[in-house]
């Protein structure tokens, strides 16, 4: 079950949470690593991309459930579960904007006619 109860109690602060770690979890390492990415050099859309769709999922929830059960603090499930549904509503909501933004930029014109000429 989700502790939706739970998440109200916490207030705003899981929301600013959530969006920082959203944000700042994947963007800001692809963008550090582009440089040394020779095939994402110049495909700065393609990176942004790659950094924001990665939701958070079964590996937070596995943690936090082993995490209550062995240490016996059902505490720990309420942020991680927040975390979890969060992203899978922000990834799901913004996906098909932007990859409807990406195909409209070089790149992703670049793209479609790659994998148009592989078939």
């Amino acid at each position: 079950m989700l502790p939706w109860q739970d998440w109200y109690a916490l207030g705003w602060t899981p929301v600013l949470i959530v969006v920082l770690i959203l944000l700042f979890r994947r963007l800001p390492a692809l963008l550090i690593l582009m440089p040394f990415m020779p095939q994402f050099r110049k495909k700065i859309y393609s990176v942004l991309i790659m950094g924001w769709f990665g939701p958070i999922g079964v590996a937070a929830l596995y943690y936090a459930v082993l995490t209550k059960d062995k240490a016996n603090f059902e505490e720990v499930w309420i942020i991680p579960s927040l975390i979890v549904v969060a992203s899978t509503v922000v990834h799901g909501l913004t996906s098909v904007p932007l990859e409807k933004l990406y195909h409209n930029t070089s790149e992703g014109t670049n793209e479609r006619e790659n994998l148009e000429n592989r078939t």
